[in-house]
């Protein structure tokens, strides 16, 4: 969607080759912080924009990122969980002072807007995009499983495992129950004290006022809800 952005600078995207680099949390974080830092340096305001809860809860709440080897077990030394890179530890160079915006939908519009577009996406072009990562970039099928779920969905496409209507419907319900995890997880982040302001459909309450009383450094109005408060089965 890089078309999209008309002039407006990105960071963080095309930064890693899928053919022979890994990429993770523990890089993330690395990398996210000194992009972070450099915009506000040049004056500007930095913007987290879409992801997956885990990446944003990282920086929100600093995770921490135990590095190099565990030591053996008769060490007598603590195990901590390590990054997956074994490189040195990560400690967050700041803390941020954020202003959190969640686009808010029912969940049946949820689930429509899911099919909408993921049936857009393989219109145009999704599954060339997983062919060509294949074919020319040579990224092997077992590695493209672990890029989402997309990607793992077409290579068994592309593999002869399953038929197109078969990829698109079990895509379709995973992606489902991919957003079903994430709202879970944005429900704890309230939980835990982060003040999330929801708006419906994008619009509701105003976005561009909350922004201004946050620039402005002025008192904030209570969120309209509360995912943690919002119950979606039977009454």
């Amino acid at each position: 969607d890089l078309g999209e952005y008309g002039e407006i600078p990105y960071h963080l995207i095309d930064i890693a080759d899928p053919a022979c680099e890994e990429y993770n949390l523990a890089r993330f974080c690395r990398d996210a912080y000194p992009a972070i830092a450099g915009i506000a340096a040049r004056g500007k305001l930095p913007i987290l924009c879409g992801g997956t809860a885990l990446y944003l809860a990282a920086l929100l709440d600093g995770y921490r990122l135990p590095g190099g080897r565990l030591p053996h077990r008769d060490a007598g030394l603590p195990r901590e969980r390590q990054n997956p890179e074994g490189e040195e530890s990560f400690l967050p160079p700041f803390e941020l002072e954020p202003l959190l915006l969640g686009v808010y939908y029912p969940r049946a519009e949820v689930h429509r807007r899911i099919e909408a577009r993921l049936d857009s996406r393989l219109a145009d072009g999704m599954i060339d995009e997983v062919r060509r990562l294949h074919d020319e970039q040579q990224v092997e099928y077992r590695k493209l499983e672990f890029f989402g779920l997309e990607y793992r969905e077409i290579s068994r496409y592309l593999q002869q495992e399953c038929s197109r209507d078969e990829m698109r419907d079990r895509l379709l319900h995973r992606i489902r129950q991919f957003a079903k995890r994430q709202d879970i997880f944005f429900r704890k982040l309230e939980r835990e004290g982060h003040q999330i302001h929801w708006l419906r459909a994008g619009r509701e309450p105003e976005p561009e006022e909350l922004i201004r009383l946050f620039l402005a450094d002025l008192p904030l109005p209570a969120p309209v809800l509360r995912m943690c408060d919002t119950y979606y089965g039977r009454k």
